[in-house]
């Protein structure tokens, strides 16, 4: 079984990375091997949407592949699920809360803490309309 590990990185190396993946459903690590001339056919994670694993929580299943868009203080931010995980902003994140509390900055220029469900919306693949993450959500598991 294939372990992973989170390294810090500066921003010409994470836009160096982003640059390298040919898609949204390939994965940092994917694009880091081909930059590093590694056996690309030695990453675990495959690069195939249909293949990834997809987000749940409280209810709520995300495919691999689902985009995610927010806006807090006049800016968007974009997304996707990526292997289970919110990829917002070049950072991955357990929760949409987690993902919106670190990428969203107050006109401070400081973080804040932010319930997700409530600003997040989602577009599954297939899907040809946004839907807001928390109308997905069953009244059983909402707050």
């Amino acid at each position: 079984m294939t372990k992973y590990r989170s390294i810090e990185v500066d921003f010409e190396i994470h836009q160096m990375i982003e640059m390298e993946r040919r898609s949204f459903s390939e994965t940092p690590n994917v694009a880091l091997r081909r930059l590093l001339k590694l056996d690309e056919s030695s990453s675990a994670a495959p690069t195939n949407s249909s293949e990834g694993t997809p987000w749940s929580g409280k209810g709520v299943s995300l495919p691999h592949g689902t985009e995610v868009r927010m806006e807090y203080n006049s800016r968007q931010y974009t997304g996707q699920i990526d292997f289970g995980e919110w990829v917002v902003e070049g950072q991955r994140f357990r929760t949409p809360s987690a993902a919106a509390s670190r990428v969203a900055v107050t006109k401070d220029g400081k973080h804040t803490q932010l319930d997700g469900w409530n600003y997040w919306y989602v577009k599954r693949p297939g899907d040809t309309d946004w839907i807001a993450l928390k109308q997905l959500r069953s009244p059983q598991t909402s707050p």
